[in-house]
């Protein structure tokens, strides 16, 4: 017969997980409404109506929090790609995808900001962090790879491909938070954009 209760150390880990997301959300709250340098580990604790000792005893501190808001990031890209059906046309699944990035840095500009905009101040995220960019464009790499052994693109190297379409999107996308374009020219720019890179790696 199945148990229809927890045990008391898979309570505390499920309070302990719910914790840590009401954490980082009230820290991209901070961020977003108030701006970087009002998120510190006191303004967190006043948002929340807690004791700055259990900030730090979740992260160690800011430049924990703040690594947490970049892996929180890291994952939220990776569900954005994942989210993208694969398919025979690699025009509309590279498009797709280029879209995709936009959505989740539009609605996630915080996060974004944390990861690739250094919003926060002197924070630098940990090696095993920086890796977990790359784990989100995963399934991207490995549905370009199928294409490019079904002879549908010029050339692959899997990182060289990702950093022809990653770099001038992510130049739109900053511009734009950087206030340098209306939302309306960003989005004309950034569609003539994907068109370029991915008209140049397609062989037909």
């Amino acid at each position: 017969m199945q148990k229809k209760y927890k045990l008391y150390g898979e309570i505390r880990e499920d309070t302990r997980a719910l914790l840590r997301r009401n954490l980082t959300d009230a820290a991209d709250h901070i961020l977003t409404t108030e701006g970087p340098n009002a998120l510190t580990v006191r303004r967190l604790a006043d948002e929340l109506d807690a004791s700055t000792k259990v900030i730090y005893s979740l992260f160690g501190g800011k430049d924990g929090l703040a690594n947490e808001l970049y892996l929180e990031g890291c994952d939220r890209l990776r569900q954005s790609i994942e989210s993208v059906t694969p398919q025979e046309n690699v025009r509309d699944y590279v498009m797709n995808c280029c879209w995709a990035y936009w959505t989740f840095a539009i609605e996630n500009p915080s996060y974004y900001s944390v990861m690739f905009n250094n919003a926060i101040p002197q924070f630098q995220p940990k090696t095993e962090s920086v890796a977990s960019v790359g784990t989100a464009f995963r399934i991207l790499i490995q549905v370009l790879s199928e294409y490019h052994q079904a002879g549908k693109l010029l050339s692959y190297d899997p990182i060289e491909t990702i950093h022809l379409i990653w770099s001038p999107l992510h130049g739109v996308i900053s511009l734009y938070m950087g206030q340098h374009f209306r939302e309306d020219e960003a989005k004309h720019l950034y569609r003539q954009l994907i068109e370029v890179v991915v008209g140049n790696l397609l062989s037909q």
